[in-house]
């Protein structure tokens, strides 16, 4: 029997897999938080962050306990030395190998699934951020599913 909330095993599996990403190298490992809130003038190191957004109940059979849905996105938060193009390249390649890592993931006993990872709905960088504090944000959409 499952000790932790479908939310919280779903996040940390994501968490962990981003975590054992061999195509990247994160300064810090990601980390599972409740809300982004973090003040950006404070940020000094690169920051990749798992948020749940959403938990949807799904009634697909007429067992007691479904599985459930979870939006999950994934911050990317860095404080730029420079705006120079190739600074801003890697993190974007970053973005899109983390995406990548997720991309059909399932844990070893399938109990969590990444069904979909969306990469554009948002876009690639937050230029408002970019030009005003010399702040990289961006972020990957995931909807994973848990089974009980």
């Amino acid at each position: 029997m499952p000790t932790l909330s479908p939310s919280t095993e779903a996040c940390e599996a994501i968490r962990d897999r981003i975590n054992s990403g061999t195509d990247y190298t994160l300064e810090v490992r990601a980390e599972v938080h409740e809300e982004v809130t973090d003040d950006l003038k404070d940020l000094r190191q690169l920051r990749v962050d798992v948020v749940q957004e959403t938990e949807e109940q799904l009634q697909e059979t007429i067992d007691t306990q479904d599985n459930t849905s979870h939006q999950i996105r994934i911050h990317i938060r860095y404080k730029l030395q420079t705006t120079t193009q190739d600074e801003i390249e890697q993190l974007k390649l970053l973005r899109r190998q983390i995406a990548l890592q997720l991309l059909n993931y399932a844990t070893t006993d399938c109990r969590v699934r990444v069904w979909e990872v969306d990469t554009g709905q948002a876009p690639i960088v937050e230029r408002d951020q970019l030009h005003q504090d010399r702040s990289f944000i961006a972020s990957v959409l995931v909807r994973a599913e848990v089974t009980p």
